[in-house]
């Protein structure tokens, strides 16, 4: 046994040596031609090869600047595959007699075009065919023990579907035992910069490759991905349909291609889902089981099951992708679920309730979706009962006992229901006409009869509308508002355009925050003595007056507040679609603070003011800028009408007295006829002839 032993070491030490010999004299460089000629013989493209040396363990060419031409099929100024080093395993023992059998090829940092042209074909599906100049008696198929990328770059051109041409990076890949006859491994993995795993893999068996077309290959495999942050994805496949969303997803997928018909079954987790930078506050779950015709581009979902947190939405039915936009036929179904999830998905997607706010109730919903996928014809019903609204800028928690929708494919309406908060109920009723045509139209009723201040702006904040949480009082408001007629879209600024009504306001202890107008009304008197501190706030004791909206514009000829200094009397529009300010106003500061400011007798000019018989400073001003900023400035024009006709308002009339000059200011008309009663004054009396 110890002589079999030392017979087979020397043996072994021979070969070692013999190796070793061979490797010295060995110059890589001598078989470029050879191994060059052989790829584009296997490949059947060109190939160019740049300085080469030996690697051994295991035996290996390494070749720097590598570059395989792009198939003159396919015009493109990138060559199909250029790397800076290129590892070429081949076999020992043909080597010895000088002869080369490539058995595995890796690419270290490749950049890699694929195209397909405009008959859906493309460019890596001639790889090893037989080139037309070649004798059928040299051909050989193109086959490899493996094929590998590392690190690698791919860019996509889609000439068929016109699409631009997308970069992916950070590709590792895998192709063992490739045979174009035969099947073959996959196994290709992303890591994703970022932390944690941010790994997606694909790993399965494929084959025999499909040349005419690719997409008909046969595969059976699975997709994992394994904490893969939804941002890092969108970059990835700079996807638009990903941009302003995020969590983390986490599933497993199970794949099978036949025929170019992909079905795909699993699970995939959503955490700490977002959408427009809201958090969701609860995980996202999908048990799925879908058909993808590669062909005709038909998705079948068979089932899907999503959790928006506890609560189960069920799809299925088809998405036709071919046609742009994709047509639908789904079916959706939400069978008394809590409406809490569904309405913080719908809030961060800018539908319904504001962000921020917290949702509780009943929904039951079964909807067809049928036709364009921007905008779906909708048939079925759904259902909410006992929802609640509460949130941290809602004063009052504002209820909708009971509301039901019906949808059709020209029309979706609901029933009368109404909405509550505190002490006030709203009636609504809304339909929404043509929703699929470019001329949709709404008609929609809010009517809310003595409505307290704090309730209505509750339900206002609930629902999203803006421009109100500078506001807060107590008081009551008479609300009569029908929004109707063709829309360019649904939009919160196309319905306001389409609203009309009347409101009757009676506010008291209202508190306006942001603007200080006592401090920009005395800022005009360009006096010392009336300069005041910006409080950053407005206190009015009381506000009344009737507002007409047409097409969106709120119009008033008698809006009166009570100010911390004086009275304001005001006429003129506010837009509530872009929320700009055009009022004319009158202030007449009390007699006590009139005196301490130096307010001085009849007649009397000071900085933007005029003075009363009853020593008042009346201070004439336009009202511009915006709900949320109001600009007030001196009215000189009026100031001159005022003190050429002596016609000077008071505390208690503020634009009584100077109707007539408001009349030829903005062309209108003058005092009410003799005999019948000025609103103003009506109205004036419910501040009770208050002086200061």
């Amino acid at each position: 046994m110890r002589k079999i032993a030392i017979i087979v070491g020397i043996v072994f030490g021979v070969i070692v040596l013999a190796i070793g010999d061979f490797v010295l004299a060995f110059n890589p460089n001598d078989y470029r031609a050879t191994i060059q000629t052989k790829l584009e013989e296997q490949l059947g493209r060109k190939v160019s090869l740049g300085n080469m040396d030996l690697g051994l363990f295991p035996l290996r060419f390494r070749v720097a600047n590598l570059t395989i031409a792009e198939d003159p099929k396919f015009p493109s100024n990138q060559p199909f595959v250029r790397t800076q080093e290129l590892a070429v395993s081949v076999k020992l023992l043909p080597l010895l007699s000088k002869s080369v059998q490539i058995d595995s090829i890796t690419l270290n940092r490749p950049n890699v075009e694929l195209i397909k042209n405009a008959e859906g074909v493309w460019n890596f599906a001639s790889l090893g065919q037989k080139s037309a100049s070649s004798s059928s008696s040299s051909q050989q198929q193109f086959s490899l023990g493996e094929l590998a990328i590392s690190d690698g770059q791919v860019a996509i051109t889609d000439l068929q579907d016109r699409k631009p041409r997308m970069v992916y990076d950070h590709i590792n890949f895998k192709l063992t035992d490739f045979a174009p006859d035969s099947p073959f491994n996959v196994d290709a993995s992303v890591q994703l910069p970022g932390t944690g795993s941010q790994t997606v893999q694909l790993q399965g068996k494929g084959g025999p490759l499909s040349h005419t077309n690719p997409a008909a290959t046969p595969f059976k495999g699975a997709l994992d991905l394994k904490g893969v942050e939804i941002g890092g994805l969108q970059k990835f496949l700079q996807s638009p349909a990903l941009v302003n969303t995020d969590g983390v997803l986490s599933g497993h997928t199970d794949i099978a291609n036949q025929a170019g018909k992909v079905a795909a079954s699993g699970q995939m987790t959503v955490d700490k889902p977002k959408l427009h930078g809201i958090e969701m506050g609860y995980p996202i779950n999908v048990d799925y089981g879908v058909t993808d015709d590669l062909t005709t581009d038909l998705l079948s979902i068979s089932k899907c099951a999503i959790k928006l947190g506890p609560t189960p939405v069920f799809v299925t039915g088809t998405v036709n992708s071919k046609p742009t936009p994709a047509q639908l036929a789904l079916n959706i179904k939400v069978g008394d679920v809590s409406i809490s999830e569904i309405a913080r998905l719908a809030a961060a997607a800018g539908v319904a309730f504001a962000p921020g706010t917290t949702v509780n109730g009943r929904i039951n919903a079964d909807i067809q979706a049928r036709g364009a996928a921007d905008k779906p014809e909708l048939t079925g019903n759904l259902a909410g009962r006992s929802i609640q609204v509460t949130g941290k800028e809602i004063a009052k928690p504002v209820a909708v006992p009971a509301i039901n929708i019906a949808l059709t494919p020209t029309e979706i309406h609901s029933d009368n229901f109404n909405v509550t908060s505190g002490g006030t109920t709203a009636a609504v009723q809304f339909a929404m006409k043509q929703y699929t045509s470019n001329a949709p139209q709404v008609d929609a009723t809010v009517r809310a009869p003595q409505a307290a201040l704090p309730d209505i702006l509750a339900m206002a904040k609930a629902y999203g509308v803006t421009g109100l949480e500078k506001i807060s009082g107590a008081g009551n408001l008479s609300l009569d508002m029908h929004a109707a007629g063709p829309l360019q879209s649904f939009s919160s600024n196309q319905v306001i355009r389409a609203l009309n009504g009347t409101a009757a306001l009676n506010f008291n202890n209202v508190r306006y925050s942001g603007v200080d107008i006592s401090h920009q009304l005395t800022s005009i008197l360009n006096s010392a003595k009336a300069t005041q501190k910006d409080q950053g706030y407005t206190n009015i004791s009381k506000v009344t007056g009737n507002i007409v909206v047409k097409n969106g514009v709120a119009q008033t000829s008698n809006l009166l507040a009570v100010l911390d200094i004086g009275n304001l009397g005001a006429t003129g529009t506010a837009d509530l679609a872009t929320q700009l300010l055009n009022l004319q106003a009158n202030a007449v500061l009390s007699k006590a603070f009139s005196q301490q400011v130096g307010g001085g007798g009849m007649g009397s000019v000071m900085g933007g003011a005029l003075a009363n018989n009853q020593g008042e400073l009346v201070i004439p001003a336009t009202i511009t800028g915006t709900f949320q900023n109001p600009r007030v400035m001196p009215d000189l024009q009026k100031m001159a009408q005022m003190k050429l006709k002596g016609l000077m308002p008071t505390a208690d009339n503020p634009l009584g007295g100077a109707s007539s000059i408001l009349g030829g200011v903005l062309g209108g008309k003058g005092q009410p006829a003799a005999g019948q009663p000025d609103p103003v004054n009506q109205i004036m009396g419910l501040f009770g002839n208050k002086k200061k």
